[in-house]
């Protein structure tokens, strides 16, 4: 009886899944075969400056992975700047300390950034452009003429609403080999203040979002909450879906 019970519990507990049929099946495995390759993971080498309270400066390496996604012939890549930038998740974060509350400095700098392609190389690259306001980063090639990429025609592009089927591209991680993963989801929110976002019942972080019809509608980020205005006394992220218009201008300074 009680296995039962728990049975019960997880299924009420677990969100609803479908599987995606007909058409938007079709569709779904069409963009992921077309755009399997226009996600990728990168890795980067960041050095982070810490200070907290009153003592000495701590400085760390840390080597990072992250995903992004092609948007450019010239093989520019986009990714979440706070995936790049882990120094900005903690910076202005107070801990509990032996004397009280510690507030945390942190400053991050990016020393290496490599792009992982799909056949086990690594093409060197390098930060075009940050986008703080919209948590984007721009990363290209050091030599795009040596590399071909594929990218996603983020001009072919339609506004998102609530309910709209979506598709998703992506990568698993490194302990699944990074394969190739496509998703359909849909938006459960739209989200008007201070900026138009989506919100979809899984995490796409990095990822492409398309719909049904497959245009493009936008990219996976993390938003922040203000400083100070979460119990942990610092930023916190969620995970919501940047608009195509935001995306493509911001693109446009990555020069």
């Amino acid at each position: 009886m009680k296995s039962i019970w728990r049975s019960a519990v997880v299924l009420l507990a677990s969100p609803f899944i479908m599987a995606a049929e007909g058409p938007l099946k079709d569709k779904a495995l069409a963009i992921g075969t077309a755009h399997k390759d226009s996600v990728l993971f990168l890795s980067a080498v960041v050095e982070i400056e810490l200070i907290a309270g009153n003592n000495p400066v701590k400085k760390e390496e840390r080597k990072l992975e992250l995903i992004g996604t092609v948007i450019g012939a010239d093989g520019l890549i986009v990714v979440p700047l706070s995936t790049l930038d882990v120094a900005s998740t903690v910076d202005g974060r107070t801990v509990n300390g032996p004397q009280g509350p510690i507030k945390i400095s942190a400053k991050g700098t990016t020393k290496e950034v490599k792009i992982l392609m799909p056949d086990g190389s690594e093409v060197p690259a390098k930060l075009a452009f940050k986008d703080p306001d919209i948590d984007l980063a721009f990363i290209r090639p050091e030599k795009p003429e040596s590399v071909k990429l594929t990218p996603v025609n983020i001009a072919d592009s339609a506004p998102m609403a609530v309910l709209d089927d979506v598709i998703i591209v992506g990568r698993l991680g490194k302990d699944l080999n990074r394969e190739p993963v496509i998703m359909t989801h849909e938006i459960i929110s739209i989200i008007s203040k201070p900026r138009v976002c989506a919100k979809l019942g899984t995490q796409v972080l990095g990822m492409p979002v398309f719909n049904k019809d497959g245009k493009f509608l936008g990219i996976g980020i993390n938003r922040f909450s203000a400083k100070g205005d979460s119990d942990s006394q610092g930023p916190m992220p969620t995970n919501v879906v940047l608009p195509a218009a935001d995306l493509i201008e911001s693109a446009a300074q990555a020069k």
